[in-house]
């Protein structure tokens, strides 16, 4: 009979030790090798204010983000129920192809999802319009990015987002006491496009009406967002102030000389000096933009 040599367990464990080794080694020499590839993320971020601090409360607030991707002239991804975590928002992409749209605010105003079914072209959607929502301005936002241009190497894109509306604030340059009862703006337009054109400040065909605001408080003091306003043409648009400045009713008047572009601050200046009353808007930067000088009509009486 023959007799089996056993084999020290010590050896046995050397060997088992030395395969595990080589796997090890293998998997640390060749590493990423079945990673898949990184997709680009767009970053979208709101726009912030150039040289005026920071925003109102309120101002940048989400409530809704969505997206397309056009790639040929057509629509070829929506992208919906985004994230927007209180200052960005992420929108990751499958191509590195077309361009990019960003929305935010926009729920109920743009269908995104039968647009693509009713298969929009790029060239029709860079001329799509926004109307009021019950009656007021939609506080939306809106960018864009041209994926074709960009580093391929680059796996986060930013792209800026910015306001459909003009703010109008309110500047008192009074000696003495004042106070503003209302502010109306004439002539001012209805409709925008959702993506600034800077050729064309408002769509073809835009349909205009007076809105008056009146102020529960009487305004005695400096007043940021006393009025918001869609970018537009100036076809007539007319700023009127009614005030009581030293004890003295007046009405302040005003047409703008200048188009009203979106994503601007705009100041309404209240001034008295010994022979006149002027009111003036000042075209500040969000973005790069212009001043206009306003001579004020004054006239005593009512709105």
């Amino acid at each position: 009979m023959k007799k089996f040599r056993s084999i020290p367990v010590a050896w046995i464990g050397s060997v088992w030790c030395g395969m595990l080794a080589i796997v090890a080694c293998t998997d640390v020499d060749h590493p990423g090798v079945n990673e898949p590839a990184a997709h680009p993320v767009v970053r979208a971020n709101i726009a912030a204010y150039e040289q005026q601090g920071e925003a109102m409360e309120g101002e940048n607030k989400v409530n809704n983000v969505q997206a397309c991707q056009f790639i040929d002239g057509t629509m070829a991804e929506v992208y919906g129920n985004l994230s927007f975590d209180g200052s960005s928002c992420d929108v990751p992409l499958t191509r590195y192809e077309g361009s990019l749209y960003v929305l935010a605010n926009t729920e109920g105003v743009i269908d995104l999802k039968a647009l693509q079914e009713q298969n929009m072209t790029e060239e029709e959607w860079k001329k799509t319009v926004v109307g009021l929502k019950e009656g007021k301005e939609v506080a939306f936002f809106s960018g864009s990015l041209d994926l074709e241009g960009q580093d391929k190497a680059q796996v986060v894109l930013p792209l800026s987002l910015k306001r459909g509306v003009a703010r109008f604030d309110m500047q008192m340059q009074v000696a003495g006491t004042i106070e503003v009862k209302s502010l109306t703006m004439k002539n001012v337009a209805r409709e925008t496009h959702l993506f600034a054109r800077p050729d064309v400040h408002s769509p073809d065909g835009v349909t205009r009406r007076d809105t008056t605001v009146t102020f529960a408080q009487p305004l005695t003091t400096d007043t940021p967002g006393v009025f918001y306003a869609y970018g537009q043409a100036n076809d007539g648009v007319e700023v009127s102030v009614t005030a009581v400045i030293d004890g003295e009713e007046k009405t302040l008047t005003k047409r703008l000389s200048e188009p009203v572009l979106r994503n601007t601050v705009n100041k309404i200046i209240v001034r008295k000096d010994y022979i006149s009353v002027s009111l003036d808007v000042t075209f500040d930067e969000w973005e790069p933009g212009h001043d206009t000088e306003l001579d004020a009509q004054h006239q005593t009486g009512r709105l």
